[in-house]
């Protein structure tokens, strides 16, 4: 019809200062959004004009079918953005409110010149508000995977802090561990040292454990693999800093590092291998 593509294409020619009195809704009545530099804010204008175009465009098709995906891949990227910009999800939802704000003022305004029967103003939110719902849904999908993926990332950064592998010399090294020792940790303690060994190409690794408070077996059973693994690039370990109670509670539990070289402090774990 006629007057849906005169309004559909109102729209698409206006997205632009749309875009800009959404993020004045938003500064004044709904989120409270960080302060950007002048170029950001220029992009995010541009930004939100992208899906009022496609909005403008799936009522000048009377169908939202043709610019779904397009919608959806918005959604996806918006929802990302959000996580970067450290956008709480509520608040970021509440952007879908000033939306639909400034498309009633345009269709207001345009009303003035086009005759729309009810019905047809009905069809308009039959095209508009299943588009307006999905990129809310896709919006909070990406948010959530989008922060979970990143909090794993950083969650894995840490742990591999966690288990630091320095180099003392050209073929020895140390690994210095701190805290208690859970199996994924020990876990994560195979992977780094063996990654950061075979890229030191040293002979020997100073495990030191005074940091750490407690060995169970599991812990210990993952311990022997780090050391059966490092074996196998050509590292031989040596163990350091036992305490007194843990080596009493490795006693307890049947727990021996038979065939691995333990000394009782870091100092002669060094002497032992300036010897070698």
């Amino acid at each position: 019809m006629e007057r849906f593509s005169v309004l559909g294409e109102s729209i698409i020619q206006n997205s632009y200062e749309m875009g800009k009195r959404i993020s004045r809704y938003l500064k004044e009545d709904f989120v409270h959004e960080k302060e950007i530099a002048k170029e950001d804010e220029e992009g995010l204008h541009q930004w939100r004009a992208k899906l009022l175009q496609l909005l403008g465009q799936a009522i000048k098709d009377n169908s939202n079918e043709k610019v779904w995906n397009k919608v959806t891949e918005w959604a996806k990227l918006t929802g990302e953005s959000a996580v970067k910009r450290d956008l709480p999800l509520d608040e970021s939802l509440k952007t879908l409110t000033s939306y639909r704000i400034v498309l009633l003022e345009e269709i207001e305004k345009e009303l003035k010149d086009l005759t729309f029967t009810g019905s047809e103003l009905i069809q308009i939110n039959f095209v508009i508000d299943p588009l307006l719902d999905h990129a809310g849904y896709i919006f909070s999908a990406s948010y959530v995977e989008f922060h979970r993926r990143t909090m794993d990332l950083a969650q894995k950064a840490i742990q591999e802090l966690s288990v630091p592998v320095v180099a003392l010399s050209d073929e020895v090294a140390i690994l210095p561990l701190i805290g208690e020792l859970d199996t994924h940790r020990a876990r994560i303690l195979k992977e780094a040292s063996l990654k950061r060994c075979s890229e030191l190409g040293n002979l020997y690794l100073i495990m030191d454990l005074s940091g750490v408070p407690i060995v169970d077996t599991m812990v210990a059973n993952e311990i022997f693999q780090v050391i059966s693994s490092l074996k196998l690039i050509g590292v031989a370990t040596v163990l350091t800093g036992l305490r007194p109670e843990v080596a009493q509670s490795m006693v307890q539990l049947g727990i021996s590092f038979e065939g691995t070289v333990v000394k009782n402090s870091l100092k002669s774990a060094v002497a032992y291998l300036n010897q070698k």
